[in-house]
This record gives C-alpha cells, sequence and structure tokens, in this order.
C-alpha cells in the first residue's frame, strides 16, 4: 500500500511538473525570442512540457519514498513533501532562465531605444562626417567580467551629423536590447584593429532622469587632465518607443 501511495503522488507531481515546466517555456519563448516560425516556439513548449512531466514524476516518487521511509508513510505528507520540492526546483529553474535571458528593459510598457551622439577628434575636415566614409559600425555590447558576452549593431544618422565648434557630432540609436551586464558603445570602421570603446553608465532599468541627454564623456584622462579634444567623446540619453497605439 506503501508504494502506491507513492506512485500516486508521483503521478500527480509528473501532471504538476508538466504545467510548470509548460509555463517556464512559455515565458523561455518571450525571454529568449524564440521563433514561432514552421512552429518552432510550440515544439520548443510541448518538448519541456514533457520533460517537466517526466522529471516531476520522478521527483515525486523519490521524494515520496524518502518521506516515507524517513518519517512516516501517508498520502498527505507525501503529496505536501512532493510538491513542495517541484515548486523550489521550478523557482529555481525559472529564476536561471529570467537571469541568464536577454530581455529588454520597458518603462510605462514601452521599450526603449539608446540615442548616443559621438563627437569626433577635431583632426577630421569639416567637408564631411567621417562616417560618410568608408564602412562604418555603431555597436552596443553587454559586458560580463571583462567578456564581451553579446553585441548588437545599431544604425548611424550620417545625413543628420552636423559640425560644431571644429569637431563633427555624429548621431546614432539602437533599441535596448538587454538587462543585463554592463554596458558598452563603439563607432569604428568594420575593419579596424584598434578602436575605442566606452563604458555606458547605464542602469539596468534607465528611469525617466536619463531622458536627458548625459554630459559629453569621458570627462577627464586617466592622470585627472580635461578630455582632450583630438580625442573621441559621447553623450547618450534614452528614449521611450511608443506603443504602436499611441505612435
Amino acid at each position: 500500500m506503501s508504494w502506491l501511495v507513492s506512485i500516486l503522488v508521483a503521478l500527480i507531481s509528473g501532471v504538476a511538473g508538466l504545467f510548470l515546466a509548460g509555463f517556464i517555456a512559455n515565458a523561455c519563448v518571450s525571454w529568449y525570442q524564440i521563433s514561432s516560425r514552421e512552429g518552432a516556439s510550440g515544439y520548443f513548449v510541448i518538448a519541456v512540457a514533457m520533460t517537466g512531466g517526466i522529471a516531476g514524476m520522478f521527483l515525486g516518487l523519490i521524494t515520496a519514498r524518502m518521506i516515507a521511509w524517513s518519517y512516516r508513510p501517508g498520502f498527505g505528507p507525501e503529496l505536501i513533501g512532493s510538491l513542495s520540492m517541484l515548486l523550489l526546483v521550478a523557482g529555481v529553474a525559472a529564476w536561471l532562465c529570467r537571469a541568464l535571458a536577454d530581455v529588454a528593459p520597458t518603462r510605462d510598457g514601452c521599450e526603449l531605444n539608446l540615442e548616443v551622439e559621438f563627437r569626433f577628434a577635431n583632426t577630421y575636415a569639416p567637408e564631411q562626417p567621417p562616417t560618410a566614409v568608408g564602412d562604418w559600425e555603431f555597436t552596443f555590447a553587454s559586458i560580463s567580467g571583462r567578456t564581451r558576452r553579446a553585441h548588437w549593431v545599431g544604425e548611424i544618422q550620417s545625413v543628420d551629423a552636423r559640425f560644431e565648434d571644429g569637431q563633427w557630432i555624429v548621431p546614432t540609436h539602437i533599441t535596448l536590447a538587454t538587462e543585463r551586464g554592463s554596458r558598452m558603445v563603439t563607432l569604428a570602421p568594420r575593419t579596424a584593429t584598434e578602436v575605442m570603446s566606452f563604458a555606458l553608465p547605464l542602469p539596468a532599468r534607465p528611469g525617466p532622469e536619463y531622458e536627458q541627454w548625459s554630459e559629453w564623456l569621458p570627462r577627464q584622462q586617466a592622470h585627472g587632465q580635461p578630455w582632450p579634444a583630438d580625442k573621441m567623446s559621447y553623450r547618450f540619453r534614452v528614449v521611450k518607443i511608443p506603443l504602436a497605439n499611441e505612435s
């Protein structure tokens, strides 16, 4: 009789595991931007749900037998213990999936655009912006430790560039794609072997105060002297992307 109770608990845990895994997998479709093309996202959810159901059944059986051996056999204690263990495992799995995903930050339900203006060194001629010649690339990167774990390519708006006080200012923009890691921006020719990247002092979820242009950065060099005009600098702001029904 004790084993029959444990098997019944395992079956219930399997059903619970199926639904919990399906719920987490459905969230991962959005978190990891899994394509729905040819039903890929649906197959993913089904596969994860079935795996969760099988894992939940085995976890439920093991937990039920441990409770029966260590305390006393019984449907109530075994079911409560098995479901509690299952919820704990599902909670940790959901947290890990969310923490490792590149989820775009939002504010008031709107995604956010990052606008960056790069001020070039004063060594460029005023006839045309530097980015009008050659193949340039603007990148926004997520940094973990000292490693660039992911990066995205944005748009360079050379047609909107302006020449001010002897220096070219070239605007760029990109949709903020992740809350993870520290951020870094780069504007350089694609074929460049050495580029200057700038650490972006932007929190995971930027608030309304970041809608105003920052000051020009960096402010100073390593030895405390003002940032020279013969080196590139930048400034940035964050702009909400209007919802479709607001545009």
